[in-house]
């Protein structure tokens, strides 16, 4: 794979792509709230991503590493399936290679989602 592109897309593209997530998921934090795969691929139009695509994994593992670097987070823990209103299979196994205890998966996601919204919590 070039360097000069992610999942096929251009860098410069899927930088920017990654900045509007960012910038949906906190908002959804603020608001102690979720979205599913397909809302955040529609919400995203730097990059046209697709529910249940290598390049929406990849993605969401990206956010959420990099959210773990910055903030202890896995920040794109609020993007769910629509059937489940949990994440995928993708996001326990890159929780995992994060060090992250997932032996019990719904009590993991759980206590990382209240982690997301007390760091994005209105100041009071």
């Amino acid at each position: 794979m070039s360097e000069n592109t992610r999942y096929g897309f251009p860098a410069e593209a899927w930088e920017a792509a990654k900045a509007q997530a960012n910038a949906l998921l906190e908002e959804r934090a603020r608001e102690r709230g979720t979205i599913t795969y397909a809302e955040i691929c529609r919400a995203v139009s730097a990059v046209d991503l697709k529910p249940r695509s290598w390049a929406i994994m990849g993605f969401l593992n990206e956010i959420c590493t990099e959210a773990d670097a910055a903030h202890g987070i896995m920040l794109a823990s609020l993007v769910v399936r629509a059937d489940t209103g949990m994440p995928g299979d993708g996001y326990f196994r890159n929780a995992a290679r994060l060090g992250r205890d997932v032996s019990d998966p719904e009590a993991y996601w759980r206590s990382e989602v209240e982690r997301i919204y007390d760091v994005f919590a209105p100041e009071r």
